[in-house]
């Protein structure tokens, strides 16, 4: 009896460690989703980025064509 006893509690002890071993690979999987849910949708370039947007420069035909192709342009 005092056989058994000794495996259930390596048995016991395996599946706390296989339990916390996917708790924290469910939680490392996760953790990309979560921040990126968190995440906004950026209309322009950082102030001060050198590739700032010119609001007074007309867009080039290719231009036009991207953002026609991408469904951004009415």
């Amino acid at each position: 009896m005092e056989f058994v006893g000794r495996v259930l509690r390596v048995a016991r002890a395996l599946a706390a460690a296989l339990w916390q071993s996917l708790m924290a690979v469910g939680a490392v999987q996760l953790a990309g989703e979560s921040a990126r849910a968190d995440a906004r949708l950026l209309q322009a370039p950082a102030p001060g980025h050198p590739e700032r947007l010119r609001p007074d420069v007309p867009l080039t035909a290719l231009e036009r064509a991207v953002l026609e192709d991408i469904g951004r342009l009415d």
